[in-house]
């Protein structure tokens, strides 16, 4: 029977691709646990803790500003050859990182590295919102949390043993063999259907957003002192002058690589704005809690590796029951409560600085059970929201914002954290360089040689700029909560359920 085999080819494929995307996110997730708890081994081998929020914001930089013109071409050309090209990408930047000598060669090859990272996960969800329908997504968002969490566990934790035992390099050559892997799955697995059309790329309104959102990085990495020199102000005109450049240019090109439709619809105006919050908010626990647990605690790289774990064990199991819920009672009510729990968190996680480790890990655990809830449904509302001719650019535009908020949000809270450290060394009378306290802290040969009173001054000055660090990030949190309050009362599940089955999607062969 023809019929029955064509659905047994279909079945079979749909199954690879889904292990594929399992796998894809599984390198974003060992990526993104594994280089936080490194860190801190890095900068004691490679010194260079000026540098420390560029070896994010670079990754980050790169696998944000990219993802429009990425998602634009997977929209153009499609998916399979994007998802190709930008694997490939991560993984050579992978190997280079595990090759890297010095401090500015990491951060380099980590823009390398987060360039193709700016093809693979948003593609991936793409193809996963072609191929699958509404109710099936909400089905295999099961298998999404239980990757989420296994990396959530084991990543922090093969990070630590790594750095502890053996090689941080090792962290990053991991990524090489998964990377193969996952590319040859892809290729033989994944048969889609593509109209062949002309397009126009717009690579002036990526240039222009490109070098706008530089700019404001490297005005934002500045010491706090320096904010008003002539090189930062001159930085910042141009940030501004090319983003309003680029306004201008998006309303006039013929394919805009940020679609109008982000702009103008109330749900994706929501769902961004609160992924461009949501990002600095995870991010930034990611690249500086583990430097509180080593630096401030004392605490081993195990110990640094498994500070995030509460948060990405929370944010899989949320989003496991996010999507039979969204089925029951729509977006708008998971995602605020999702919103809400990322505030509480963060804020109870300011003042547990202060505390004990077991409210702060249950901090964590809110924060990541309100990322679950909130991300997993503005994801599936987004992309239930628009046809498929731009679900690639929207399904993008949720990771573009997202790390674009990560990439402010780390720069951000770098230039706290130096600035802290400065005005704590002077008005302790510390003749240490302020740059110099982080990296005797975290070299436990070093610490260990230190009098009762430095350790004491050393840590509480860590600890003091730290706490204004995660201040900010509860500000952040704030944003998120305040945002999905403004979602739109959705449609009745019967009508979205309409509207989904209406979209021609690439798994319907």
């Amino acid at each position: 029977m023809p019929g029955a085999h064509d659905s047994g080819n279909q079945t079979s494929s749909k199954v690879w691709i889904l292990i594929t995307v399992m796998m894809a996110m599984m390198l974003a997730a060992l990526d993104m646990t594994i280089v936080g708890t490194a860190m801190p081994s890095i900068i004691n081998d490679l010194h260079g803790l000026a540098n420390y929020s560029w070896v994010f914001s670079a990754y980050l930089l790169t696998s944000t500003v990219p993802v429009p013109i990425f998602s634009k071409l997977a929209d153009m050309y499609g998916r399979k050859k994007l998802f190709l090209l930008g694997a490939g990408i991560f993984t050579l930047g992978s190997l280079l990182c595990g090759l890297s000598n010095s401090m500015l060669a990491l951060i380099f090859f980590r823009a390398i590295q987060g360039l193709g990272a700016a093809g693979v996960l948003p593609i991936a969800l793409t193809i996963i919102g072609d191929v699958f329908t509404l109710e099936q997504r909400a089905k295999v968002q099961g298998f999404f949390s239980a990757v989420w969490g296994v990396s959530a566990v084991v990543g922090p934790l093969l990070g630590a043993l790594i750095v502890q035992y053996s090689n941080w390099r090792i962290v990053f050559y991991l990524n090489v063999p998964i990377g193969i892997i996952v590319m040859i799955i892809l290729f033989f697995s994944f048969k889609e259907k593509i109209q062949s059309t002309k397009h126009q790329i717009d690579f002036l309104g990526t240039l222009l957003l490109t070098v706008s959102v530089t700019s404001l990085l490297l005005v934002l990495v500045e010491d706090a002192n320096q904010l008003l020199s002539t090189p930062a102000l001159t930085l910042f005109a141009v940030s501004l002058v090319s983003l309003i450049g680029f306004i201008v240019w998006e309303r006039r090109a013929k394919e805009p690589v940020l679609p109008g439709i982000l702009f103008s619809n109330r749900m994706l105006l929501v769902a961004n704005g609160s992924n461009l919050f949501a990002g600095a908010v995870m991010f930034g626990l990611i690249s500086y809690l583990p430097l509180y647990i080593q630096g401030v605690l004392g605490g081993s790289p195990t110990l640094a590796g498994r500070a995030i774990t509460p948060m990405l064990i929370g944010w899989p199991l949320a989003a496991l029951v996010a999507g039979p819920i969204i089925l029951r009672i729509g977006f708008r009510l998971i995602t605020i409560v999702g919103g809400l729990l990322i505030a509480l968190g963060s804020l109870v996680l300011a003042i547990a600085l202060q505390g004990d480790t077991w409210t702060m890990n249950v901090a964590l655990l809110f924060i990541g059970i309100g990322l679950g809830f909130s991300l997993t449904s503005l994801l599936i509302a987004a992309q239930n929201a628009v046809p498929w001719q731009v679900r690639g650019a929207v399904t993008g535009s949720s990771q573009f914002f997202r790390t674009i908020g990560g990439s402010v949000g780390v720069a951000i809270m770098g230039t706290i954290l130096n600035d802290e450290l400065t005005m704590q060394s002077i008005h302790r009378h510390v003749a240490e360089n302020p740059s110099n306290i982080t990296g005797v802290l975290l070299s436990t040969t070093t610490r260990s040689h230190l009098s009762h009173q430095l350790l004491s001054s050393f840590t509480s000055i860590l600890n003091v700029a730290l706490h204004e660090v995660f201040v900010t990030g509860f500000l952040f949190a704030v944003g998120v909560a305040l945002l999905v309050a403004f979602l739109p009362n959705e449609k009745s599940r019967k009508q979205v359920k309409h509207s989904t089955n209406s979209l021609t999607t690439l798994g319907e062969m």
